[in-house]
């Protein structure tokens, strides 16, 4: 998870700026590896740990998401060549409580 935060931080933050481009590119190679390794522990599972919804899922669901749409990198890592990625987190993103869990109360 934090290594899709120190993408977002190369791609959408101060960090597009460096004239350096290796952090962004260490970072995306990293993410792509990690989502490589996820999506093969989805292949025949439902879910990170199996059959049943977990912590394991909770943890993750909110980096991922962020990292396709918050940071704005979904073209950046390839997300739509993890196949197995894409199908948990529609699937996860459709219980309700996650719904819930996304909404961002207005400060007062």
């Amino acid at each position: 998870g934090p290594m899709f935060g120190q993408l977002g931080f190369f791609n959408k933050f101060a960090g597009k700026e460096y004239e350096d481009k290796r952090p962004l590119q260490r970072y995306v190679a990293e993410s792509k590896r990690l989502l490589g390794v996820l999506d093969g522990r989805l292949d025949g599972r439902a879910w990170i740990m199996g059959d049943d919804y977990s912590i394991a899922d909770i943890a993750t669901i909110g980096w991922v998401n962020n990292l396709i749409t918050f940071y704005e990198a979904r073209e950046l890592v390839g997300f739509d060549s993890y196949a197995h990625v894409g199908r948990w987190l529609g699937a996860a993103l459709e219980r309700p409580a996650v719904q819930r869990g996304l909404v961002i109360p207005a400060q007062a």
